[in-house]
């Protein structure tokens, strides 16, 4: 009897979605783009969550209404961090984006602003494969990662 699923030796998992999520946002590409964007020894911080700080009051409860009994709630503060995960719909969420790598455009699905996927990459440029420099939103609007600091 022959299993029901078996691994096709031709269609690695390059070609499954991927998604990395940063501030503001998230990309999702499939495995070969991802690998062709960024050094694989090199991989950007993708763990920087947000970070939000919730409060909440001193309160007083009663077992039910009209109770002698008090029982007092103290204060507490602390941090809520929210790590995103790109959504989990099965819909294609985000901005389709052309992405120009060696010569070739590649596709991708950016969710979140055009200036904070721009803000990441800047922040990670030192994970960026050489070939990658240019990305093109589906407005056409063109984004170029150039390098100002080098003055004559």
């Amino acid at each position: 009897m022959e299993p029901r699923f078996v691994p096709n030796e031709v269609a690695t998992d390059l070609y499954r979605n991927y998604t990395i999520s940063f501030p503001g946002g998230s990309l999702t590409a499939s495995k070969d783009v991802l690998t062709s964007m960024f050094e694989k020894d090199n991989l950007p911080d993708t763990c920087s969550p947000e970070e939000k700080e919730v409060s909440r009051k001193q309160s007083n409860w009663t077992s039910y209404p009209q109770s002698d009994e008090v029982r007092i709630v103290q204060g507490t503060t602390y941090t809520l961090k929210n790590y995103s995960n790109g959504g989990n719909s099965r819909a294609a969420a985000g901005e389709p984006i052309k992405v120009l790598i060696n010569n070739s455009f590649w596709t991708a699905r950016l969710v979140g602003s055009h200036q904070d996927f721009m803000d990441y990459l800047c922040a990670n440029r030192s994970a960026l494969v050489d070939g990658f420099t240019y990305w093109q939103s589906q407005k056409g609007s063109p984004y170029f990662m150039t390098d100002n600091s080098t003055s004559n």
